[in-house]
């Protein structure tokens, strides 16, 4: 009896333990560090990175490549899953690691050309402009160097490439894509105050009030 309540009370601990590891590496470990010091090789100096009670990230460096790098660095320790993912759908390539379910977005994202687009202009970047992308690309990078990946990463079973240039510049003509999806409204708008000037228009399609908290 007591060697059965041993064998039942050893395993009941090793079962906690593996469950305990395995939340830990799973939901815990990727969690972003928000306290104390971390070293990064990259960075040309110090950066200060204060986070206000809301968790959002104040970042304060003597060089505006260091400003990016870090930045690059704090996004993906926040968020690097979503930033994959729309990296991905930009890209036309969900399917690769969703399956066959996410084809068709692959194909009309693709016909689309986000990153087709985005692949020929890192070459038209200014200087300026290419230094800021790529010390953010490097930040990203330094960010996927320590293996702290998101638990979904664990769940899908695959590893993230390395963030490159045109991956953030896909994502911005994302971004600007999305955004135009009220031309219609603004056409329908202007064409009012044209036909009977902005007062009438207002009143007709008011503009939200100037105490509207903004997001």
């Amino acid at each position: 009896m007591f060697h059965r309540r041993g064998v039942l009370g050893f395993l009941a601990g090793a079962i906690a333990g593996v469950a305990g590891a395995t939340y830990y590496t799973l939901f815990r470990r990727p969690l972003p560090q928000t306290r104390g010091r971390i070293r990064l090789s990259g960075l040309e100096a110090e950066v200060l990175v204060v986070r206000d009670r809301w968790g959002i990230p104040h970042l304060y460096a003597h060089s505006l490549r260091d400003l990016f790098f870090a930045q690059g660095f704090v996004h993906a320790q926040d968020r690097f899953f979503q930033m994959e993912f729309q990296r991905r759908l930009a890209s036309g390539r969900l399917s690769e690691v969703l399956g066959p379910k996410a084809l068709e977005v692959d194909r009309w994202m693709r016909i689309v050309g986000l990153r087709r687009a985005a692949d020929r202009e890192v070459a038209t970047l200014s200087d300026r402009a290419r230094e800021a992308l790529l010390a953010y690309a490097e930040g990203v990078n330094a960010f996927l160097s320590r293996g702290r990946l998101p638990a979904e990463f664990s769940f899908l079973r695959y590893r993230p490439e390395h963030w490159v240039i045109a991956d953030s510049l896909a994502w911005l003509k994302m971004m600007a894509w999305m955004l135009s999806i009220n031309w219609e409204a603004e056409v329908l708008r202007a064409r009012l105050i044209a036909r009977l000037g902005p007062e009438r228009a207002a009143r007709l399609d008011p503009s939200p009030a100037a105490d509207t908290p903004t997001i």
